[in-house]
């Protein structure tokens, strides 16, 4: 198995640290990161638009997608939300990026 090297706790507060009292270091810090991702998508030879497939939406993001309804969501929520409720109500299958949205709210509620 090949070593793979990790921060100590020391390293770990200092990048900490780093992170947010600089912001220059911070903005440089995301730019990379964000770089190194387009160099592996345009790189990679998965097929991202027809990934993930269709699901039908279970009952918890059916109740989630109300909630979210009621608090004046993004025009893109407001679709998923749409959608979810459809979905479930009708038993029927939607993409997998509305579900997501709708679990990305769930995660960041709780």
């Amino acid at each position: 198995m090949k070593y793979k090297w990790k921060p100590s706790k020391a390293q770990k507060r200092e990048f900490a640290e780093r992170m947010a009292t600089d912001p220059t270091y911070r903005e440089a810090y995301y730019r990379r990161k964000e770089q190194r991702a387009e160099k592996r998508l345009s790189t990679s030879k998965f097929d991202y638009p027809t990934a993930g497939g269709d699901y039908v939406p279970t009952e918890d993001q059916f109740k989630a997608a109300f909630k979210l309804l009621n608090c004046n969501p993004t025009p893109e929520q407001e679709k998923a939300c749409n959608m979810v409720l459809y979905g479930y109500s009708c038993k029927e299958k939607i993409h997998h990026d509305f579900i997501h949205i709708i679990n990305e709210y769930m995660r960041n509620k709780k």
